[in-house]
């Protein structure tokens, strides 16, 4: 390919290690900058991947490099203004999950990508799990029958002490998280709320309940989401304050139950098709192969290819509104104990 994608990336956090190996990965593409307020973080990033250009001022960058796309992995709070000076530079736009704090806020983001004509796209890599993937082409099948209920399970020990040892959130690349007064929904429970979107389709209707059980964290660490569609109930279920995680935890566990059967996944990975007969079937695939690393890649050649060849994104903004706003009402529910309506393409009516 003779005229190579250029891709300026904003943030130099921990996740974008993540992004450069897959846009490293990605042949159509070439990294010709680097943004990040932190100079420790750009000096990293830029020795580890061999980008000499790198800038601490987003708007210098803007103005001095010619490039195609902005692919930003920044906090959440830093979104709308990036994704704004982005659009206004006719940039497209790639921006991790969740894009914004606020469902208006998103609209805007969304508006301004649609005013000035270009692409906007959510890093919302979950979906591009191998079991996912797997799992929908099972369902797309007929053979489980039609679906009456699912439910998705996450424990984890990761808020609260274990023995003399710190919880681990607190001494992780992400220790940040425990300041954040939205927190498993905002940032995991948001990633399985899409899972269910991309397996089942649209929910009408979410109740959560939410609980902090760690004294060493702003937000709340424990969560439970039930989701209400035309035909089935979803279950989300929630912990990083669980003293019965499993080792090792690879995937969440799904049990999706139909009328013909039932789909198992277990924390590796591996899926279990269990027929009304009792016979159960193991599809074949790599999970033991299966890393987030490999979702990214996957996740960044679609995006490529969407804007190589004009193709729509599985995870548009206007598409992955609708998952941020089950994230966002989980929490209006959560704390008025009711069930909340949701408004899903209506959020787009302007």
């Amino acid at each position: 390919m003779l005229n190579k994608l250029r891709i300026a990336l904003v943030g130099c956090g921990p996740i974008s290690e993540r992004h450069l190996l897959s846009w490293k990965n990605t042949p159509e593409v070439e990294v010709v900058a680097l943004c990040d307020r932190h100079k420790e973080n750009l000096e990293q990033r830029s020795s580890e991947f061999g980008i000499e250009r790198t800038f601490k001022d987003f708007k210098k960058l803007l103005k001095e490099v010619d490039c195609d796309i902005i692919d930003i992995a920044t906090r959440p709070y830093s979104h709308k203004e990036l994704v704004f000076e982005a659009a206004q530079a006719g940039k497209h736009i790639l921006c991790q999950k969740p894009f914004a704090p606020t469902l208006k806020e998103a609209q805007e983001m969304i508006g301004v990508c649609q005013d000035k004509g270009v692409r906007f796209m959510i890093c919302e890599n979950w979906r591009w799990f191998i079991w996912f993937r797997t799992i929908r082409d099972i369902l797309n099948s007929g053979e489980i029958g039609e679906v009456k209920y699912a439910r998705m399970t996450s424990h984890s020990w990761s808020t609260i002490p274990k023995g003399k040892s710190p919880p681990p959130l607190l001494v992780s690349a992400q220790s940040y998280l425990k300041d954040m007064k939205r927190l498993i929904i905002y940032e995991i429970g948001i990633h399985f709320a899409d899972v269910f979107r991309f397996l089942f389709g649209d929910a009408n209707s979410v109740y959560a309940r939410t609980e902090k059980m760690s004294s060493q964290i702003a937000g709340e660490d424990l969560a439970l989401i039930i989701l209400n569609f035309s035909k089935m109930y979803g279950i989300i279920d929630i912990s990083w304050c669980s003293r019965d995680s499993k080792n090792k935890q690879e995937s969440e566990e799904i049990l999706i139950e139909g009328s013909k059967g039932s789909i198992i996944l277990d924390e590796q990975g591996r899926i279990q098709i269990v027929r009304e007969d009792g016979k159960i079937n193991l599809p074949e695939y790599d999970w033991k192969g299966e890393s987030k690393l490999q979702t990214h890649f996957r996740l960044h050649k679609h995006f490529v290819e969407g804007i190589l060849e004009n193709k729509p994104f599985q995870t548009d903004a206007k598409d992955n509104i609708k998952t941020l706003e089950i994230a966002l009402k989980s929490y209006d529910s959560a704390q008025d104990n009711k069930v909340i309506i949701l408004e899903k393409d209506r959020l787009l009516e302007r």
